[in-house]
């Protein structure tokens, strides 16, 4: 009951805030409950709506600048065609703070819906590759170049170290079918040659790119959502994570879209096959260890322990099966 009360506290706070900054008048309010962590809402003005997150300040421990930044350029980025929606500063400001110190954000509301993992269309595939293509591309030309990345690989030795730990915790919980996936992840880990990952382009990225931050019409990409971990990375995290979210079906990569993915990809950026399963080990490499039975009563983990599984399943495979 007290969480209630604290969040029924948060939001009258933002609706009075709301009224005071932009002159808002909120007529009703729909709470939002996917996703971790933070508390969201659709609120309406009866002419308008408009989607409200405020941050959980347990996982933004560190404070919310770079995510302030993040939604500036997904302002920008709206503001010069980009499908996403616009975020709503007050005195230069993206990130609104309450009396009380809780911070908030608001956008547009989509009239995108989200789709089931692994089944976009061909068109949406298309849509989805071609907006990722102009996103890197805008990326590039407007936003700062850096020469450190926010996240660097793992060492071998820590990752190896991690995957030992995730084996001997899966292997006492009874879970047959990860800890053989997490043995296979050991192997794979042994020969690797982490020089691969040296070609693999550094640049911004959404950094987030799974089919719950996409939303989609019938023929296409709706909106990208979810900006918040916009970082200087490895860029070509956001082409496999978007393909492996949307195209694997059933253990089953569909060629077709990713191919469609690739061509609307083109239009604005080159793409290779050795580039695409670069991008997918190096996905595999950092989200491999996730392969946890922790995870596996989890609908989004889960989603993701399957899609490391296949990956570590077609290792050796890759460069036949992405024919592209």
């Amino acid at each position: 009951m007290e969480a209630v009360r604290s969040a029924e506290s948060i939001e009258d706070q933002i609706v009075n805030d709301l009224r005071h900054k932009f002159g808002w008048r909120i007529q009703s309010i729909q709470a939002n409950n996917l996703g971790y962590g933070n508390l969201k809402w659709i609120m309406n003005t009866g002419s308008e709506s408009y989607f409200v997150k405020k941050y959980c300040k347990v996982r933004y421990r560190k404070g919310l600048e770079d995510v302030h930044e993040a939604l500036r350029y997904q302002d920008l980025m709206h503001r010069d065609g980009l499908p996403c929606q616009p975020v709503y500063a007050y005195d230069g400001r993206y990130i609104h703070r309450l009396q009380s110190e809780e911070e908030y954000m608001i956008t547009g509301v989509s009239q995108g819906k989200l789709i089931g993992a692994g089944t976009a269309t061909l068109q949406q595939m298309y849509s989805l590759g071609e907006a990722t293509g102009r996103m890197h591309r805008w990326m590039n030309l407007q936003m700062p170049r850096r020469t450190a990345l926010h996240w660097e690989l793992w060492s071998m030795q820590k990752m190896n170290a991690a995957l030992e730990k995730n084996l001997q915790e899966t292997s006492e919980a009874g879970h047959s079918e990860y800890a053989a996936a997490i043995r296979k992840q050991l192997k794979i880990l042994r020969r690797l040659d982490m020089q691969i990952f040296e070609k693999c382009a550094k640049d911004w990225a959404h950094w987030d790119m799974h089919v719950d931050n996409l939303l989609f019409n019938r023929d296409g990409i709706a909106d990208i959502v979810d900006f918040d971990r916009v970082q200087f990375v490895y860029r070509d995290f956001d082409i496999s994570r978007a393909i492996l979210s949307c195209a694997l079906a059933e253990n089953q990569m569909r060629m077709d879209a990713v191919q469609a993915f690739v061509e609307g990809y083109r239009v604005h950026k080159s793409l290779t096959k050795e580039q695409l399963v670069c991008s997918v080990k190096l996905t595999w490499y950092k989200e491999c260890k996730w392969v946890h039975v922790m995870y596996s009563s989890q609908k989004t983990m889960g989603r993701f322990v399957d899609e490391m599984i296949w990956i570590g399943d077609h290792w050796d495979d890759l460069d036949d099966i992405l024919h592209i």
